[in-house]
């Protein structure tokens, strides 16, 4: 849309709002405070909030900043900001907190010696650290006698949570010397009574908790200097290393503090006390800095008990001055739904009242359900749950707006199981342990097949994968023929042997031989992660899964090929060998191997868990079993009792509390019929209570049904009244993620080479191993990068050790074998050492290295509007006037001819030239004020082989050219969003 029509789009939205929503938009100036509760609007508020400072100032998209909790949220805030400011809202820079530590790292890599030439650690390099700790023989109370190792996968997650709440080693030993302080005020024996002289139990509870805690400490010492030692950080160490970036470098927060005048942080309850330490720094240069924060104690479901109050009730300390504004009209849901989950929260607690603020139904919604029931068993209650889904979608409920909301993953995974068999289309959202799944099996036994000759249970197994094509009749000759000499591996291997027992097809057992046995072969010299694809790939493993279930099969192999790409980064002489024994490993210490679902149809009903549901609304909501160990009873443990906390909160939340916290998340995103369940018995014959918070609500207000007619008339076969489906990926499904991912020229070169490879490596994103020249390319465009970066900032060109140094650590962090990373070693360190002189002569104080850009291509149809197109250009170099004079784009493989480069020879493609004219597409799109570049460069870093001579083409792109290319991105984009290049 153009600027005018921008104009009248926001100005009709702001009428629209009510006061409170209207004061929240117009105090831009100042720390604010905005309590939004469920519905009240706050997306919607941020955005308009953010349009309103660019329409009132002369600030730039560029320097708010805006902070959100999760990627879901940062995606809906672009997509309501772009409403407003069309192609403007791109250039807003809108993070998580985690992925604006990661720009700064990017930014600010000296900064971050910890990060930089590190890698994240792996769930079973943290535990493994941890159990190496524990086993030193120092510890008493977290190595108990009867079962040594049963802190060491709770360890990690006290670790996390003290590093989440900013409690560094030295942090956490001041406040366990302030409990020993505390502890010494304490009357250590009773003084009267038949216990007077003995100890006291509270004060050897507080002993025992301290000196645990000092364990826990002497523990997190060591794992932080192994972890420094091995060159590896934490997920939270991303947050707690830029805190101390911003910190110890002054230049840096000055840069980051002038870049970003105003600040926005959404889901507030939820942010953690480091990444409050982030937002501190950054709103620190003034005494009433530009910050706003919108958040609703009623819903944090994130953080410990207490600390989420803490985040509303010490703002106005950090900030004085705060203008706090409470939104307490519900645009969602009806009055008796808001009414009914107001009851779990209220509180007489001066502080949390007011925050707990009752909501009020902006609009009349009309008639609708509320009610809860209890049923005698399980299987009746998953009956009535199917009944009341075909239900309201027979009377014209859409089934994307039924959601299905539950307390456990387990659940999720079940619940859709149940509704598909009956028939019923349903997209699960959730993590599950594919630790077991039948792909993880199969992947496994495949290997085992590989690794151990005599285990004759794995290829027993894996001979009966469907996937070879053996005929069944053949299969149980040979598989009932075996015996001590002749063992499985030796009958699929001999011809003669097969021919004895008169197998049909002997070719197809001696395949399978030759395949395991040319595993066998590279075990020593390839990675495990590409014996591994060329196990699936020749079995026939992968072509199966694509075409029985993409979706499911797909994901479950792609996490594993992401678990063994990443052990291989950590230890470059791993085989498969490690790969069965990480599995083993998981097992032993029940450590999930978890992979997220993946929707197959959009128009399919939502199942959930609570904490997933944060966020979403829904016509129809059924909370079905909730019981009381799932809502109330189920408390976890706390084995630590954590001091995360510089002082004690100021009222007495506990784990209750939580839970009631998060059943009213749920129940608040009903916008009409909210269902409550639970059973007397479940499926394993247990029997359960129900929620214990059904009894705080009000009989008026959550009504009771009767559901003994139903327990009457229900018969088990009902549940499984169609076979389960199988599940393709529906149009709606391609379009979405079309318009999630965006199009990028590699998305673009491979539609065109074949929009079969577009739909499974990008749309799909098909398990397997990235070619060995991307990575030497990953590998080298990193230290170009950081050559640049030096460059620019006048400093001197690095010596061959340092960049030398710097490949090594590049190299580092990607899944190599020692024989692999050896030779990219040799081979991209002989490049660079020929290019970076050339680089050396062409890079100024006004170059820039990696600008990512993300703009949308308006089309003027109205079935596909936009269309976001993606890219990350290598270089671009500056005029005086702050427009880009040339882009630069370098190319890691050997040097092409000019000819080559624009398709013009008989076997070249002109994909090369053709992702310049896309740089040049989005750089119009991003600025079409600024005069296009003057030219589009291709570098060949690699030098020719006899004159040492490093090869560069420019090139001028038409607008013509950049014309031809949007036609061509349209049709492409139609034809993706339709699904109609599937029927091709």
């Amino acid at each position: 849309m153009i600027k005018g029509e921008l104009e009248t789009v926001y100005e009709e939205a702001y009428e629209r709002l009510n006061t409170a929503q209207k004061r929240a938009v117009d105090t831009i100036d100042g720390p604010v405070m905005v309590i939004a509760g469920p519905g009240t609007g706050k997306t919607q508020i941020l955005a308009l909030r953010i349009a309103n400072i660019l329409r009132q100032t002369d600030t730039k998209p560029e320097n708010i900043l805006a902070l959100t909790f999760t990627d879901a949220g940062a995606h809906a805030m672009r997509e309501r900001l772009t409403t407003y400011l069309g192609e403007a809202a791109y250039r807003v820079s809108i993070h998580t907190f985690h992925s604006f530590a990661g720009e700064a790292i990017s930014r600010y890599p000296d900064s971050y010696s910890r990060i930089i030439g590190g890698r994240p650690a792996s769930e079973i390099e943290k535990l493994s650290i941890i159990e190496e700790i524990i086993n030193s023989g120092q510890f008493k109370l977290l190595r108990p006698h009867g079962d040594p190792l049963y802190y060491v996968n709770r360890i990690p997650g006290a670790i996390s949570d003290l590093k989440k709440e900013y409690v560094t080693p030295d942090i956490f030993s001041q406040r366990i010397a302030r409990e020993e302080a505390n502890l010494a005020l304490e009357p250590r024996l009773h003084e009267k009574g038949a216990h007077k002289g003995k100890v006291r139990h509270a004060y050897l509870d507080l002993e025992k908790q301290i000196n645990k805690h000092k364990e826990l400490l002497a523990v997190y010492r060591q794992y932080e200097a192994t972890m420094r030692e091995r060159r590896l950080f934490d997920f939270e160490d991303m947050i707690i290393e830029t805190v101390a970036a911003l910190e110890g470098n002054q230049d840096m927060l000055r840069d980051l503090q002038e870049s970003y005048q105003y600040i926005l942080a959404d889901e507030h309850q939820d942010v953690n006390e480091a990444q409050n330490k982030i937002l501190e720094l950054l709103a620190d240069y003034h005494e009433r800095p530009n910050v706003f924060v919108v958040g609703d104690e009623k819903q944090a479901i994130y953080r410990f008990q207490g600390a989420s109050l803490e985040n509303f009730l010490f703002f106005e300390n950090r900030f004085p001055g705060t203008v706090t504004i409470s939104l307490t009209d519900n645009y969602r849901s009806r009055q008796e739904v808001l009414d009914a989950a107001f009851e779990l929260i209220k509180t007489d607690d001066e502080n949390l009242a007011k925050l707990r603020l009752p909501l009020t139904a902006a609009a009349a919604l009309g008639v609708g359900r509320l009610e809860w029931r209890q049923f005698s068993n399980q299987a009746i209650e998953d009956e009535w749950l199917i009944s009341e889904v075909k239900t309201a979608i027979h009377k014209g409920t859409p089934p994307e707006e039924i959601a299905i909301i539950t307390r456990y993953n387990k659940d999720v995974v079940d619940i859709t199981t149940t509704l598909r068999q009956a028939g019923v289309e349903a997209s699960p959202s959730a993590d599950s342990d594919i630790l077991d799944h039948p792909v993880t099996m199969a992947v496994e036994n495949l290997i085992k097949s590989v690794i151990r000759v005599d285990d004759e249970s794995a290829l027993f197994e894996t001979l009966l994968g469907g996937w070879w094509g053996i005929e069944a009749r053949d299969l149980a000759l040979v598989l009932s023929s075996r015996s001590g000499s002749w063992p499985l591996y030796r009958l699929i291997a001999s011809e003669e042997r097969l021919q004895e027992l008169n197998v049909t097809n002997p070719a197809a057992f001696l395949r399978i031989a030759t395949i395991l046995e040319s595993a066998r072969t590279e075990f020593l010299t390839k990675s495990p992660h590409q014996i591994l694809h060329h196990l699936v790939r020749e079995s026939g493993l992968l072509d199966q899964l694509m075409e029985s279930d993409p979706i499911d099969g797909g994901r479950v192999l792609r996490r594993v090929y992401d678990e063994i790409e990443s052990m291989t980064v950590g230890n470059r002489k791993a085989t498969l060998v490690e790969v069965v024994k990480q599995l083993e490993y998981r097992r032993l210490h029940n450590l999930p191997l978890e992979a997220p679902f993946i929707g197959a149809n959009n128009n399919a009903v939502r199942v959930m868990t609570a904490h997933k549901s944060k966020g979403l609304e829904f016509h129809t909501v059924i909370i079905p079993r909730a019981s009381d160990k799932a809502f109330g009873g189920g408390k976890k443990r706390d084995l630590f009792k954590l001091p995360l906390m510089e002082h004690a909160p100021v009222t007495g939340l506990d784990q209750e509390d939580d839970e009631r916290r998060l059943l009213f998340v749920a129940m608040t995103r009903a916008k009409s019929d909210l269902l409550i369940s639970c059973s007397e018995i479940a499926t394993d014959g247990k029997f359960m209570d129900p929620s214990r918070f059904f009894a705080d609500i009000n009989e008026e207000k959550l009504p009771k049904t009767d559901t003994q007619a139903l327990g009457a008339e229900f018969k088990p076969s009902n549940l499984f009244q169609s076979p389960l489906q199988r599940f393709e990926l529906q149009p709606q499904i391609i379009k979405d993620l079309f318009l999630t991912r965006g199009l990028s020229v590699t998305h673009l070169n491979n539609y065109l080479e074949d929009p079969m490879k577009y739909y499974y490596e990008n749309l799909l994103r098909r398990p397997h191993p990235r070619d060995l020249s991307l990575l030497r390319g990953e590998a080298v465009h990193e230290v170009l990068e950081r050559v640049a970066k030096q460059l620019i900032s006048g400093k001197e060109t690095p010596s061959a050790t340092i960049f030398s140094k710097w490949l090594d650590e590049a190299i580092a962090k990607l899944p190599l074998s020692l024989t692999d990373a050896a030779a990219i070693h040799e081979r991209a360190f002989a490049a660079l050492t020929a290019y970076v002189p050339t680089l050396k002569q062409v890079i100024t104080s006004r170059s820039r290295t990696e600008l990512a850009l993300k703009v949308t291509l308006a089309t003027g149809d109205p079935e596909l509007p936009e269309i976001p197109l993606t890219g990350k250009i290598d270089r671009v170099d500056y005029r005086d006037d702050g427009s880009i004079l040339r882009v630069v784009d370098y190319k890691t493989g050997k040097a092409k001819s000019k000819n080559e480069v624009e398709g013009l020879t008989k076997n070249s493609n002109g994909n090369y030239k053709r992702q310049l004219t896309f740089y040049a597409l989005l750089l119009s799109l991003y600025d079409s004020a600024s005069p296009a570049p003057e030219s589009f460069m291709l570098s060949f870093v690699e030098p020719k082989e006899k004159s040492g001579e490093i090869v560069e083409y420019s090139f001028g792109v038409t607008e013509q050219e950049i014309s031809e290319l949007k036609s061509e991105i349209l049709r492409i984009s139609k034809e993706i969003v339709s699904g109609s290049f599937l029927k091709v």
